[in-house]
C-alpha cells in the first residue's frame, strides 16, 4: 500500500496550488495600480501652489494689460543698448563734430542721425560714426522720415533721394525745369511725392516700400502742394488749392491706389493745412487754427480748434498723439503745449512762459528745447528728464526709447535718461 502512494505522489516533488499563485498575482497588481495612482495623483500642496502660480499669472496679465501705458521698458532698453557709454554730468555723450554748411536738417533715421546739409548727407550712429556718407547737396535741404527710410529733397528743386540706414535707396531726377513742392513718407515706407508737371497745376507720384511707381495723380483744375498715404496704404490723400464763393478752401482729395477716379474729398475752409500726417491709424491735417481728423477714406470724424490763436510748432511723430506749441501772440513766451489724439480730443494742456528753440517727439515722448535746458514729456505732458547745460543747442531730435539728439552749430551728443 505504502509503494503504490508513492506511486501517484513522488517523494521529494513540491506540489503547486495554481488558483493561489494567481490570486497572489492579481493582488499584486492591483496594490501596484493603486501605488501608481497615487503618486500620479498630485498632492493637495502640490495643487495649491499650481493653483497660487496660476492666479498669479492672470494677475499680472490683467495689471500689464489695465497700465500698459504707465510701465515704460525704456529705461531697460537704454541700458542694454548703451552699455559701456560714458556720459558728462548732464548726461550726454561725448560730442562729436560735423560740417553743418550754410544750412542743414536733421531726423532720426532707425537707430540712427540723418544730417543732410549744402554739402553733403550723412548717417551717423550714436557714437558718431559716419556709416554712409553720399555726395548729395541741397541748399536748403528737407528731410522726411517713414518707418525705416528717409528722403532728401529741396522745395523746388528736381531731386529727391531716397535712404535707409545702410545707404540710398531710390534717386528721383524730375524733368528739367520742374520742382517738387513736398514728399512724404508714411510708417509703412509708402512715398507720395507733390510736383510739378507740363500741362498741369501738379502731380502726386506714389512709390511702394520697395520704392516702385504704383500710382499717380495729375491736376488740372486746382493746384497741387501736398499728399500723403494713409498707414494702412489703400488710399493717397492731396491737398489742393482753390476758392468757392470768394472764400479761401484747402480741399482734400482722396484717391484709392488701386482706381484712377477720385474716392473722397473733404474741406478745410478758410485754412491753410500746413501738413498731412497721421495720429493712431487716422488722417490728420494741421492747419493754421485747427487740427482736422479724418478716416483713411476720407471721412471727417474729429475737430480740435487750438485754445490759443497761433500755431508755434507742431509733431506728427509721437506713437498715437500729436503735440502743438501754441502762442497767445505772433511774438513772445506765453503760450501752452496740448497734446491730441486720434478722436481730436486734447490729451493734456501744459502752460508755458519759455520760448522755445525746437519741439520733437518720437514714441511716447516728447522733447522741447528751451533757451536754458532740454525737457523730455510724456504724451501726458508729466516731466520725464531735464537737461541742462543746452545753451548752445540749436536743434534737438527725440528718440522712440526717451534718448535725444542735441545739435549745436558744430557738434552733436545723445543725451540719455
Amino acid at each position: 500500500m505504502d509503494d503504490k502512494k508513492r506511486k501517484g505522489t513522488p517523494e521529494g516533488r513540491n506540489i503547486i496550488d495554481l488558483d493561489a499563485a494567481r490570486e497572489e498575482k492579481r493582488r499584486a497588481e492591483r496594490a501596484e495600480e493603486k501605488r501608481m495612482a497615487r503618486s500620479a495623483r498630485p498632492s493637495l500642496r502640490r495643487r495649491m501652489l499650481s493653483l497660487f502660480l496660476v492666479l498669479v499669472l492672470v494677475l499680472g496679465a490683467v495689471l500689464v494689460t489695465v497700465y500698459w501705458d504707465d510701465i515704460n521698458f525704456d529705461a531697460l532698453r537704454r541700458t542694454i543698448s548703451y552699455i559701456g557709454t560714458t556720459q558728462d554730468e548732464s548726461g550726454g555723450t561725448d560730442p562729436f563734430f560735423y560740417d553743418r554748411g550754410s544750412a542743414s536738417a536733421f531726423a532720426v533715421l532707425g537707430n540712427h542721425l540723418i544730417c543732410a546739409t549744402n554739402k553733403e548727407t550723412t548717417i551717423y550712429d550714436f557714437a558718431g560714426n559716419e556709416l554712409y556718407q553720399a555726395d548729395v547737396k541741397l541748399e536748403s535741404p528737407v528731410l522726411c522720415v517713414g518707418g525705416s527710410l528717409a528722403a532728401v529733397y529741396e522745395v523746388g528743386g528736381s531731386h529727391l533721394t531716397v535712404f535707409n540706414e545702410q545707404g540710398q535707396k531710390l534717386n528721383l531726377m524730375l524733368e528739367n525745369g520742374l520742382g517738387i513742392y513736398a514728399a512724404s513718407l508714411n510708417e509703412a515706407d509708402y512715398l507720395a511725392v507733390t510736383s510739378q508737371k507740363k500741362n498741369q497745376k501738379g502731380c502726386v507720384t506714389v512709390y511702394n516700400a520697395n520704392m516702385e511707381k504704383i500710382f499717380s495723380f495729375d491736376s488740372s483744375t486746382r493746384f497741387v502742394v501736398n499728399a500723403y498715404v494713409t498707414e494702412d496704404c489703400k488710399y493717397m490723400v492731396a491737398e489742393t488749392l482753390g476758392q468757392e464763393s470768394g472764400t479761401f478752401v484747402s480741399e482734400m482729395v482722396v484717391y484709392r491706389l488701386d482706381r484712377e477716379e477720385q474716392y473722397a474729398a473733404f474741406s478745410v475752409e478758410n485754412a491753410m493745412v500746413l501738413d498731412i500726417g497721421s495720429v493712431g491709424g487716422q488722417t490728420v491735417c494741421i492747419a493754421e487754427d485747427r487740427v482736422v481728423v479724418a478716416t483713411s477714406g476720407g471721412q471727417v470724424s474729429a475737430s480740435y480748434p487750438y485754445a490759443l490763436p497761433y500755431l508755434r510748432e507742431y509733431s506728427l511723430d509721437g506713437d498715437g498723439f500729436a503735440v502743438l506749441a501754441l502762442n497767445r501772440h505772433r511774438a513772445g513766451t506765453s503760450g501752452k503745449l496740448v497734446t491730441v489724439n486720434s478722436s481730436g480730443e486734447a490729451i493734456a494742456e501744459l502752460d508755458l512762459n519759455d520760448e522755445i528753440l525746437d519741439l520733437t517727439a518720437a514714441g511716447r515722448y516728447i522733447a522741447v528745447l528751451y533757451a536754458d535746458r532740454l525737457t523730455v514729456y510724456n504724451k501726458d505732458l508729466t516731466e520725464y528728464a531735464t537737461f541742462t547745460q543746452t545753451e548752445t543747442a540749436q536743434f534737438a531730435c527725440m528718440r522712440s526709447d526717451g534718448s535725444v539728439w542735441l545739435i549745436t552749430a558744430d557738434t552733436i551728443s545723445l543725451l540719455i535718461p
